[in-house]
């Protein structure tokens, strides 16, 4: 068992029988997300725009009510035009 598998276990055991159940439903979440989402970057690119556009915006619907922040990658700052 590695370290993070043992830190897992020793943190889940800690926690009361419901916050082990909100967290066990959280890891299944995140067990469907990723089988629903089986293309990569590259793969998606490659299929044609209305196909891409249908599975993005099926999964921007999935993820519509998950708390999210959002970020600007480049801000204002980071350029300089002069």
């Amino acid at each position: 068992m590695t370290e993070i598998e043992q830190e897992l276990i020793e943190k889940i055991s800690h926690l009361d029988s419901d916050k082990q159940r909100q967290l066990l439903d959280f890891v299944r979440s995140l067990e469907e997300s990723m089988a629903a989402l089986p293309y990569s970057a590259h793969e998606l690119m490659k299929l044609p725009l209305h196909e891409r556009n249908r599975i993005v915006g099926e999964a921007l619907e999935r993820s519509a009510n998950e708390d999210t922040e959002l970020f600007e990658a480049n801000g204002e700052a980071d350029f300089d035009d002069e």
